[in-house]
């Protein structure tokens, strides 16, 4: 099983980041799990003040799933993921600000989950972004362009909608299902995309 890095920073979406380490989780991962303050900020708005915490994300998996699950203060540089010598499989930013996709841009390690971003590119490992803004600036853009040009998977939390989804629950699941497969995992069982039902009959034009 992998051992995943998941930073949640403090823009909206953060059920996302919820999802995503249950669906890690479930599938038998280890996650070490950093939550910045505006995230907690967001969280208590998004989803009630019982998840404005690291740990009261954490207090809402199963408890047999719970152990895989290691919290970490964003404000604390000792942890094993500040450092490459740290073995792990990679990681996600979900949702990912703009204020973190320019620092991790810039090398701008002022933070724990910007520390293990830095770390994750320097050793080359699957760093995956879930950026959450609308409209993008061109500065929003250059900074995402810039660490795509790095290898870096940006996966914007797009719905499928030709999937036709049936909840916005079911919605979210395929978003987080989709950013867990970016970093080279097997996917959770969510509906996927089989081809058209509808054959499709060229027509051959003659002159």
């Amino acid at each position: 099983m992998a051992h995943v890095v998941v930073g949640i920073s403090g823009a909206s979406g953060i059920i996302l980041a919820k999802r995503a380490v249950t669906w890690l989780t479930e599938l038998g991962h280890f996650v070490d799990l950093v939550m910045s303050r505006s995230a907690s900020q967001t969280a208590s708005l998004e989803l009630g003040k019982e998840f404005a915490s690291a740990e009261g994300l954490l207090a809402s998996l199963p408890d047999v799933h719970r152990d895989r699950v290691t919290l970490y203060r964003n404000s604390d540089f000792s942890p094993p993921i500040a450092s490459g010598s740290a073995r792990r499989h990679g990681m996600l930013i979900i949702p990912c600000s703009m204020g973190t996709v320019a620092a991790i841009a810039h090398g701008l390690a002022d933070n724990l989950i910007r520390r293990a971003a830095d770390v994750t590119l320097k050793e080359r490992r699957p760093l995956v972004l879930v950026p959450r803004e609308s409209p993008f600036s061109a500065l929003h853009l250059k900074n995402l362009l810039s660490l795509a040009q790095m290898g870096v998977v940006i996966a914007p939390p797009v719905p499928a909608w030709y999937l036709q989804p049936g909840s916005m629950g079911e919605m979210e699941e395929i978003i987080a299902a989709r950013a867990i497969e970016a970093l080279g995992l097997e996917p959770p069982p969510v509906p996927r995309w089989e081809g058209s039902r509808h054959t499709i009959v060229e027509e051959t034009i003659r002159f």
